[in-house]
């Protein structure tokens, strides 16, 4: 239990996690995207499980943690993850966040800087607008308009649509139907149209653009050259506005880069975790 913002209690949520690596390894947190769960990760466990202690949690509404009814908010999501750290006892991670995962990271960084010793931030952006931006693919690019159609189709006839809708976005056309994404489609068919409710209710809340400068903590963006969900230009705000972040691009990926080219991906976290453990 915590205190919001107006001084009131917030009931946070014991979330299921997976731990991998050495116990006394740096702890990295590392947060999915909306709406998979922890094992999203799993292309990036061998690259970094020999020297980081990893710690892969699914967040409310997702994966075996509970679904509490909706709505969430990113901030509850950041308090969730801030019970877990002290029901471990780390003071302080490595945090790693991917979409949705790499907002919950800007709140967390933001309200706990003291408990972050690095970021990194994977196709995300710092702010969902209501509609999409002018340039961007309404169909597409996040945005109020998009998640809340998505909502509605997913509380009517269950995650069955959402899993191919994630899939067209996610990745390119190429590697769709690789087996690597279709286990992608099966952590997305897995969850509940609850739980998936009360993660757009999160995201409709989110912006955070006028505070980046604020985060300190060393920061590394990590974009999808073809990402139409959060394009070129989210990360781009990202790295311009928070001191001291570094871009790097992944070609030839969309949303979900970690998955469609781990190798690249695992290069830039492995080297950015180096350079901050």
């Amino acid at each position: 239990m915590m205190m919001d913002s107006m001084g009131e209690k917030t009931m946070t949520v014991d979330l299921f996690h997976q731990t991998d690596g050495p116990a006394d390894g740096p702890p990295v947190l590392m947060v999915h995207a909306f709406p998979t769960s922890h094992a999203l990760w799993a292309p990036q466990v061998p690259a970094l499980a020999d020297r980081y202690r990893l710690i892969r949690p699914d967040l409310r509404g997702f994966g075996d943690s509970p679904v509490p009814p909706p709505p969430y908010t990113i901030q509850g999501m950041a308090e969730d993850l801030l019970a877990l750290l002290d029901r471990l006892g780390i003071d302080a991670v490595h945090y790693v966040g991917i979409s949705m995962g790499g907002m919950i990271g800007q709140v967390f960084t933001l309200a706990w800087p003291e408990r972050v010793a690095s970021l990194s931030l994977l196709m995300t952006t710092s702010v969902v607008p209501e509609i999409a931006p002018e340039g961007d693919d309404p169909a597409y690019s996040i945005s109020h308009a998009l998640m809340g159609r998505a909502r509605a189709r997913a509380l009517a006839d269950g995650m069955a649509p959402i899993v191919d809708m994630c899939l067209d976005r996610w990745f390119t056309p190429g590697f769709v139907d690789d087996p690597a994404a279709r286990r992608v489609g099966e952590i997305v068919a897995g969850n509940s149209p609850t739980g998936y409710a009360g993660g757009v209710d999160a995201l409709m809340g989110f912006d955070v653009t006028a505070r980046l400068a604020e985060i300190r903590a060393p920061t590394l963006v990590l974009a999808g050259e073809l990402d139409a969900g959060t394009p070129l230009h989210c990360s781009r705000t990202l790295a311009a506005g928070i001191p001291d972040a570094r871009l790097e691009i992944i070609p030839g990926t969309r949303h979900i880069a970690n998955v469609e080219r781990p190798d690249l991906v695992n290069d830039h976290l492995r080297a950015h975790l180096d350079r901050h453990a």
